[in-house]
This record gives structure tokens, C-alpha cells and sequence, in this order.
């Protein structure tokens, strides 16, 4: 594996306003059949509405002509029945069009968001924790949410607007260029609003989600680490903490407020004199026999029609905002994706059932998280035969996890390479990491299990189960369907879920499997079973074990220990035990006064 740079420390990258166009305009140019037919339909019904306001003047004018005998009534009638048309076709077309641009819209933001969900769950776990949880969740939930919003309502609302302010600009300009441009005098206004509001706007949206983000943050950890802050009695500090960062954000979103109040009040004033320079010019043409009274009333209800779509496009401005920050944050994440390869022939993926167990080979692999002091790991250069089980050993913070999650390929060295076989280039296919970090997932028994295999068997889950000793440690009556956790689930202690990972490995069955810790949440009730389990998952695949008990590190084939990041000895047990060096100590410390091999560790490691 070659060395690659990671994140900082600091929240995951934004995108730029230019990289955000154009990966946009790159998802919608997919779609350009689509794009094309839903404008053309938007386009028809803002014209065919558009069509209003001038059969209204002829309106008025046909009746300010008529004679007493009513001679003009069936004109009138006609005129009336033509605008009923106009409004019912131009309504429907308008709705249709909307309806197809909210489809095509969906339809891209469902694509980047399973691009950015891709991208998230292929992140390093250095890069994770350097950032923290929370700000690429506040990506996938808020920002998504902001978008899907203005994709939905506003978009459309947007579209029409800007079709109905062109062409009824263009009505204005063929009923009477001076009326046009008495219109215009509200340009400048609105002009001056909006550039202000933009130029302000995106920096204090940024800010709110990236606040935002920071007190998800606080809460997360708090929830973690809920029994040490009992245990230490520091609820009030996080409290206050908590407090500060939320003042932080509702102060931001405030100032985001008066920032949308004051552009909304300009747009207000710019409405109130373009109308009235437009009565007034329609007033004096009038007065002079330039223009009829059809014509004047219908610019002054053209320019009327223009409040509404002028309203919604500028005061969409900050629901687009909203939306195009959220935007640049999510294409911020999937561009942390690896770039795709270059098209060139590449052997065929080999297969993970069945597959021949690899060797793995560690060379100067050397790791430093970011915002650390020392390094967790430095110049470690091991090799693990194809088909033997290695324990890798130490205190707490001495590298163990670090190692297996470069082993596993969850992680990226600064320096040195991690191979596993002769074609390093499909290991995730072929390797499977269980953490120390045990969940259960919602749903049944059988969901829990097919997330390793979706096509396996009942008797493929019931062999996995019992196999692994899952079938002995669930509660009695438990079957496939058994809905487990959650308030109306049947609840499982820790050791039980690690038995189902264990099982989870049985039925991946991959030549190489990584567990880190894999029996650290076990009790006395579940403990022999565990290990029974752990014995069948390492059979007949390379396994490397984060030994959280020396019984398993004294069970496999070799021995390696760590050391502030370094590899202080390796070999057998009992190699190492004849050394009577570093390892040697831990074991007679481990077994000393136990009365069985299956005591607990004094000291179990929950490093990072």
C-alpha cells in the first residue's frame, strides 16, 4: 500500500463555489434529454399565462368602447372565455413542468447522495477521527436535507420565475418601451439588496452548519463517554461546553436572520417604486393620447405580475444559499474518494469463499494520527505466513489496533507498505475486520447475520450460529426472525453481539480476518464459548489478533509485541517465555494468582 496524504485535523473539505457549478452542471448534463423537455414545458406555460394581461387590456379597452346598445358584448364574452383558457392551460402545463423538473432534480441528489454515502463509509478511520463524526453526519442529514428542500419547493418556484420575469419583460418592452423602462427604475434597489445579501450570506451559512456540526459533536461524545463523566463528575462542565457551542450557532443563525430581513426589506422598497413609476408613466402617456387604457392597465398589471416571481427568485436566494453550501459540503466529501482507475485491463477479482489464505507482509510501516505527539506506529516490519494466526500484544496505546486496521486496509501508512498476497489490489474483498467496538443492528436475527452473506441459507446462518457458539449464548426460543434490540426487541449483552460477529465471519468466510479484541466485552457466562468460537473463526485463514487475554496470543502460531509503536520481540510463546524479556513479564503477570488461563486481562487496551 502506498503512502498517501490524509485530512488535517479540522472539519472534512468544502468544496468551492466554481468546483460546486460544475459538478452540478456535470450531474445534470446526464440528464439532458430530461432537462431539455421539462423547459420546454416550463417555458409554455409561463407564455401561454403571460398571454393574460394583454387580453385584459383588450378587455378593457373593448369595454370602454362599447356603445349603450351593447353592440361589443359577444367580444367581451369571447375575451372572457379566452382567459379562462389561458389560465387553466398555462396552470396546468406549469404544474407539469414543475412536477417533471422536482423528478429530475430527486433523482440527481439521490445519485450524490449514494456517491457521498459511498465516499463516507470508504473514509480512513484516521481521517474519521481527526474530524469528528458529527461533521460527516451533519453532511449526510442537514446538508442533504437542505438541498432535497430547495429541490422540491424552491427550485420550481425559481425556474418560473425567471422564465415569467424574461418574458414578461419582453410583454413590457412590445406593449410600450417607456413603460418598460419606467419599470426599471427598481432594478437598482434590488440590485444592491441582492449583490449585499450574497456577499454575506454564503460565509454566515457556512458558518452556521459547520457550528452546527461542532455542537453535534459535543452531544456524540458526551453520549459516549456518559459513564466516565458520571464517574468523574464533570456533567456540569460538558454542560457548559455544550452550552457555549450552541450560543455559538443560535448567534450565527441569528445574524443569518437580520441578514435575510434586511434583504427582504430591500426588495420591499424596490416593489413599491418600480409600481408606482410605472402608474405614474402610464398616467401621463394616457393624458396624452399616447397610449390606450387597455394598454397602460395591462403594463401596470404586467409589472404587477413581476412582484411575485421577482419575490420568490430573490427571496429563494436564501434557501439556495442554504442549499448551495450544503451542496459544496457534499461534493467536498466525494471528492476525498479515491480516483477511479485508469482503464486498463486488471486481473479478475479473486474469489473470497474458498479462497487460499495470503501471507501478509508489513515493511517499514510507519503512522502518526493527526494533531499526535509521537507516532502509533514507527518503522514496524513484520510477516505473517498465508494460513497462520498472529497475536499482536502490548500495553495500551502501544499500536495494536493501529497495526490491525493498516493490515486490514481501513487505514493508510505515512511511510512503508502493507501487502496481503501477491495482488494487494482487491484485499477489502478478501478481508474482514471485526472491531472491539461491538453494535447490533436493527432488524432480526437473519438481518443481522446476511449483512455478511445476503444470499446464505437458513442452514447457513444455523451452522454460522452454531459454529461460533452464538447458537448456545442467544436466549432460548431466539429463531431467524427474532427481532433483536431496540425497545421491542429482544435485547443482547455485549459478549452475545460479539458472538454474532464472530459468526458474521464464518459465513463472509474470507481468506484473511482481523479482530481486534474480539472477546473484550465478554463476561464469565459467555467467555468459553467466545474462545471456543475464536478458535473455529481462525481456522484455515491468516488471522491477526489484537489479544485482549495472553491465552490467545499463547494459542497462536506467533507472537508479536508492541511497544511505543515499535516491535520489541516477536515469536512463539514459548520462545518468548524462554527469553524471559518484555513479554515474559506480562505473561507471569498475567497468570500470576489466576486460577485458570481464562482470567481477565489486569489491563485492557481501548486504544485508537
Amino acid at each position: 500500500m502506498t503512502p498517501t496524504p490524509r485530512t488535517p485535523a479540522g472539519p472534512l473539505p468544502t468544496a468551492t463555489p466554481r468546483r460546486a457549478r460544475r459538478e452540478t452542471a456535470r450531474r445534470l448534463a446526464r440528464h439532458r434529454g430530461r432537462l431539455a423537455t421539462t423547459a420546454l414545458v416550463l417555458l409554455a406555460g409561463t407564455a401561454v399565462t403571460l398571454t393574460a394581461p394583454p387580453l385584459l387590456g383588450r378587455l378593457v379597452d373593448t369595454v370602454a368602447g362599447a356603445d349603450a346598445a351593447g353592440t361589443d358584448r359577444a367580444h367581451v364574452l369571447t375575451l372572457g372565455a379566452l382567459l379562462v383558457l389561458v389560465s387553466l392551460v398555462g396552470a396546468a402545463l406549469t404544474f407539469l413542468g414543475g412536477r417533471m423538473l422536482v423528478g429530475l432534480v430527486q433523482d440527481t441528489l439521490a445519485a450524490l447522495r449514494e456517491d457521498v454515502f459511498e465516499a463516507a463509509v470508504h473514509l480512513p478511520a484516521e481521517t474519521l477521527e481527526a474530524t469528528g463524526s458529527s461533521d460527516v453526519v451533519s453532511r449526510v442529514t442537514g446538508d442533504v436535507e437542505a438541498i432535497s428542500e430547495a429541490a422540491s419547493d424552491v427550485l420550481p418556484t425559481l425556474t418560473g420565475a425567471a422564465l415569467t420575469i424574461g418574458l414578461t419583460l419582453a410583454g413590457l418592452a412590445v406593449l410600450d418601451p417607456r413603460l418598460a423602462l419606467a419599470g426599471l427604475v427598481c432594478v437598482p434597489v434590488q440590485w444592491y439588496a441582492t449583490r449585499r445579501f450574497l456577499a454575506r450570506s454564503h460565509l454566515v451559512y457556512g458558518d452556521v452548519r459547520r457550528l452546527e456540526a461542532d455542537r453535534g459533536q459535543t452531544v456524540i461524545e458526551a453520549v459516549r463517554g456518559a459513564e466516565t463523566i458520571r464517574a468523574y463528575r464533570s456533567q456540569e462542565h460538558h454542560l457548559t461546553e455544550l452550552a457555549t457551542r450552541s450560543t455559538r450557532a443560535v448567534v450565527r443563525q441569528r445574524d443569518g436572520v437580520g441578514l435575510a430581513n434586511r434583504f427582504y426589506g430591500g426588495l420591499h422598497v424596490a416593489e413599491f417604486l418600480g409600481l408606482s413609476t410605472i402608474l405614474a408613466t402610464g398616467y401621463l402617456l394616457l393624458d396624452a393620447g399616447a397610449v390606450t387604457l387597455g394598454t397602460a392597465t395591462a403594463a401596470a398589471l404586467y409589472f404587477h405580475r413581476l412582484f411575485g416571481p421577482i419575490g420568490s427568485l430573490l427571496t429563494s436566494l436564501d434557501d439556495i444559499q442554504r442549499a448551495t453550501v450544503g451542496l459544496a459540503r457534499l461534493i467536498g466529501v466525494t471528492d476525498l474518494a479515491p480516483a477511479p482507475p485508469h482503464p486498463e485491463p486488471t486481473p479478475p477479482t479473486p474469489p473470497t469463499t474458498g479462497a487460499a489464505p495470503p501471507p501478509v507482509s508489513v515493511s517499514g510501516v510507519s503512522f502518526t494520527y493527526a494533531g499526535a505527539s509521537r507516532p502509533a506506529l514507527d518503522d514496524v516490519t513484520l510477516h505473517v505466513p498465508g494460513g497462520a494466526t498472529v497475536a499482536l500484544v502490548g500495553a495500551s496505546g502501544s499500536g495494536k489496533s493501529t497495526l490491525a486496521r493498516l493490515i486490514a486496509g481501513t487505514g493508510r501508512p505515512d511511510r512503508g507498505r502493507v501487502t496481503v498476497g501477491a495482488d494487494d489490489a482487491h484485499r477489502a474483498r478478501r478481508t474482514y475486520l471485526v472491531t472491539q467496538e461491538v453494535h447490533l443492528f436493527g432488524g432480526t436475527l437473519a438481518d443481522n447475520l446476511t449483512l455478511a452473506a445476503p444470499t446464505a441459507t437458513p442452514d447457513e446462518l444455523a451452522r454460522a450460529l452454531a459454529e461460533s457458539g452464538a447458537a448456545r449464548a442467544l436466549p432460548e426460543g431466539t429463531t431467524p426472525d427474532t427481532v433483536l434490540g431496540g425497545p421491542d426487541g429482544t435485547p443482547l449483552d455485549d459478549g452475545t453481539v460479539q458472538h454474532l460477529a464472530l459468526a458474521r465471519v464464518l459465513l463472509a468466510d474470507p481468506p484473511l480476518v482481523v479482530l481486534d479484541e474480539p472477546t473484550a466485552e465478554s463476561g464469565p457466562a459467555t467467555r468459553a464459548l467466545l474462545t471456543d468460537g475464536l478458535r473455529r473463526v481462525t481456522r484455515g485463514r491468516t488471522s491477526v489478533i489484537v489479544a485482549h487475554r495472553l491465552e490467545q496470543a499463547r494459542d497462536a502460531d506467533h507472537i508479536v509485541l508492541l511497544n511505543s509503536g515499535r516491535v520489541a520481540e516477536e515469536g512463539t510463546h514459548a520462545h518468548l517465555l524462554s527469553l524471559a524479556g518484555e513479554y515474559a513479564a506480562l505473561w507471569q503477570a498475567y497468570t500470576q494468582g489466576q486460577p485458570t488461563a481464562d482470567t481477565p486481562s489486569p489491563e485492557p487496551s481501548k486504544e485508537h
